[in-house]
């Protein structure tokens, strides 16, 4: 009886190492025998969501622009290019969204010219966008480095940007003056200190460049009788200055007013020309001239006299 049992504790043990070597071996079987043990579950399934956010343009490439010069008087159209690129593909970029400005500033000017409404040229890869742009420069821009920015959005909203290029606008002097002809519609024999009808000759700075004192002057001729040209008005009896009015008038030989000569070019006592935008009045971008003849010979005969025989005046800058 005793062998017995001893057989059977001896199988009994043999049938747990063997069991439990088979559990340890088999992952599955664990699970299975857990859950059989203990009612719980081994295993669950997550649903697991990646939502990739949307990727902001980036402006890659601005053109270079070459230096720049202004139109006289008038606008200087400057058109540029300029590449948006967005991985998510050049569909994903809003082709009407591009604009783009110039700025110039210095320690109390801020300047800006822009376009906020620039074109898509199309595709340039699958992801890129050609975008031009054109900006209107003023004559009275200033000269120097202009900065550049350029935007694009995508369909998204969001936008890229680009700061970094730069163009240079060239410093450019021009003036246009106005009225053409002084007139002086009743001068006789002897008069003196006598002012033009049309005072004052204006003089417009059509350019970029500031003038200073000492830079404006005049170049006179005599003004021969257009019938007899043994006579003449003078140019050194005409005098010319910023100011007007008094007794005697000022722009006749006043502090402000300078004494032609023939064929000189003479320089204007205070006369500066600032640029800006004349246009816009009060002076901006503008200086007077106001004419005065000293002295009508008592020699005279009657008789029209003028610029005709001799040339024009010249106002030089």
């Amino acid at each position: 009886m005793a062998e017995i049992k001893k057989i059977l504790v001896m199988t009994g043990l043999i049938l747990i190492v063997i069991l439990l070597t088979t559990t340890l071996a088999s992952a599955n079987l664990v699970d299975y025998l857990r859950a059989k043990l203990t009612g719980r579950a081994t295993t669950s399934n997550v649903q697991i969501n990646i939502s990739i956010g949307n990727s902001a343009p980036n402006i890659t490439y601005v053109k270079t622009i070459s230096n720049q010069i202004i139109t006289e008087d008038g606008q200087k159209p400057v058109t540029f290019d300029f590449i948006v690129e967005d991985i998510d593909g050049w569909q994903n970029i809003d082709a009407s969204s591009g604009r783009a400005n110039f700025t110039y500033s210095n320690a109390s000017t801020l300047i800006t010219r822009n376009n906020d409404s620039c074109v898509s040229l199309g595709s340039v890869s699958t992801t890129q966008l050609n975008i031009s742009c054109t900006i209107n420069m003023w004559y009275f821009d200033a000269s120097g480095t202009w900065n550049i920015t350029a935007y694009a959005t995508d369909v998204s909203g969001a936008q890229g940007q680009n700061r970094a290029a730069s163009l240079v606008l060239s410093p450019t002097k021009a003036l246009l003056s106005g009225p053409g002809n002084l007139t002086f519609s009743t001068l006789n024999p002897g008069d003196t200190n006598t002012t033009a009808d049309n005072n004052p000759l204006t003089l417009n700075n059509t350019g970029n460049v500031h003038i200073p004192e000492g830079n404006i002057s005049v170049n006179a001729t005599d003004l021969v009788g257009e019938t007899n040209a043994a006579y003449a008005l003078y140019a050194r009896n005409f005098t010319i200055g910023i100011t007007q009015g008094g007794t005697p008038a000022k722009e006749c030989g006043g502090v402000n007013s300078t004494f032609l000569l023939k064929s000189v070019y003479q320089n204007i006592s205070n006369a500066t020309l600032p640029y800006g935008n004349h246009s816009a009045g009060g002076g901006t971008g503008q200086e007077g001239l106001y004419l005065c003849l000293t002295l009508a010979g008592s020699e005279l005969l009657t008789q029209a006299y003028s610029t005709a025989g001799e040339g024009a005046w010249t106002i030089q800058i």
